[in-house]
């Protein structure tokens, strides 16, 4: 009997020291599985973005691709996404770049560009299982489930712009030089008049078209004539022909109102301040969407709870500075409203 009970302990002891073996192996020194700490550690997929610029460089480039990198690093950071970035990509072969994020598994893909329009109209329909955001303008969804656009608004963006500048300026006459006369930038101009006039009925805006995005010395050109014109306040909407507008403005001691982005350290002799558009605000409040489940096919226009103000850097009097923050203050909580009023044949004054 004794014996009989010394073999069955011989066996427990012998199968207990197999079992604390084998939960060793599973997981060397106890320590956690590696993986994603933000996503596959807590069972969660990690997202996969993909996004797609038509220029290089997008951080440094016009002011609408800069909003989209501090948006996109909000993705990454803070909700742990990957998220991979394609630059210089024609719009010629924005379809296929897309299409390949798509084929290899990507849950989303992002268009910052106006400009692919096109792409995102023929995209959901092939690729109905990952989702296609335009962060740029648009008035139309294409076909598709898994679509949806956080889109600027562009004319109460410009009423911002002209009130800063009515109020700023001391001539009355503010100077807006645009590459060409797109849909996007007449609705944008079209409310520095109203904006410059709801403060300051005197007001005068002088727009020169300067026919392409990237000529420097027509940019300049077209800034210098403004600035003859009276304008001792410029504002510009265009691609790398921006840098002409800043020259001839900085030759002229005449600041300059930045767009979308802060521009400040670019030219921080010519740059009074900048209207942001938030980047970080759009992107989160997509992702938030997305984790939720509650990601929508429509529209969200970027207005007022998106458009903010850069610091002015001491180049106002405390006095001017402190009446158009108090206005634009009465802009956001709607005290000041503007009414729409788009000036459709918007003329060049070259």
């Amino acid at each position: 009997m004794y014996k009989r009970n010394f073999l069955m302990f011989v066996v427990l002891l012998i199968l207990g020291a197999m079992l604390t073996g084998l939960a060793g192996c599973g997981n060397k020194n106890n320590q956690p599985a590696p993986g994603n700490q933000q996503g596959e550690s807590q069972g969660k997929k990690q997202v996969k973005v993909g996004a797609i610029y038509s220029i290089p460089d997008p951080a440094n480039g016009g002011g609408w691709d800069r909003v989209q990198i501090p948006g996109q690093e909000v993705l990454k950071n803070e909700f742990g996404w990957e998220v991979s970035i394609a630059e210089s990509v024609p719009y010629s072969k924005v379809s296929e770049v897309a299409g390949s994020y798509a084929d290899k598994g990507y849950d989303m893909v992002i268009l910052p560009d106006n400009g692919m329009v096109d792409s995102w109209n023929e995209l959901p329909k092939k690729y109905p299982n990952t989702w296609f955001v335009l962060m740029s303008i648009t008035n139309q969804l294409p076909e598709g489930e898994k679509v949806a656009a956080w889109s600027p608004d562009m004319y109460t963006h410009g009423t911002v712009v002209g009130m800063v500048a009515a109020k700023a300026s001391k001539s009355g006459v503010i100077g807006v030089v645009g590459g060409t006369p797109i849909p996007a930038l007449t609705v944008q101009f079209s409310g520095i008049i109203e904006g410059a006039k709801a403060v300051r009925p005197d007001a005068k805006v002088l727009i020169s078209w300067v026919g392409n995005w990237e000529d420097v010395g027509k940019h300049s050109e077209a800034t210098s004539l403004l600035i003859q014109q009276g304008a001792d306040i410029i504002f510009t909407v265009t691609g790398p022909g921006y840098k002409g507008v800043y020259e001839a403005a900085e030759k002229k001691g005449v600041p300059v109102i930045g767009y979308a982005s802060d521009w400040y350290k670019d030219a921080p002799n010519v740059i009074l301040t900048s209207v942001l558009f938030d980047g970080p605000k759009m992107y989160r409040d997509m992702a938030k969407a997305y984790e939720s489940g509650k990601m929508e096919k429509k529209i969200t226009t970027l207005g007022m709870d998106y458009i903010n103000l850069a610091d002015f850097h001491g180049k106002l009097s405390p006095e001017v500075e402190k009446d158009i923050k108090e206005t634009f203050a009465k802009m956001k909580s709607g005290e000041l409203k503007i009414p729409v009023k788009i000036h459709a044949q918007l003329k060049a004054v070259n």
